[in-house]
């Protein structure tokens, strides 16, 4: 399993508030996103439906669809 950077690890432990992730191809926002979603899913009295997931295709939407479920 791959294991993130410093600045992927703080978005993904990071689980309060919004955030935006901008950076190029092949760089793990995918990743990263998807993780931080499960953390805060990890949480005490939150549930899937509270977390909104915001990508600008919907391509990048079925992947993070993909690897969520």
């Amino acid at each position: 399993m791959t294991e993130p950077n410093d600045q992927q690890q703080e978005l993904i432990d990071s689980t309060q508030g919004i955030h935006v992730v901008d950076a190029g191809a092949g760089t793990g926002k995918t990743f990263t996103v998807t993780r931080r979603y499960a953390e805060i899913v990890g949480q005490d009295n939150v549930e899937p439906e509270d977390v909104l997931l915001v990508t600008f295709t919907n391509n990048a939407a079925a992947e993070m669809k993909d690897r969520i479920v």
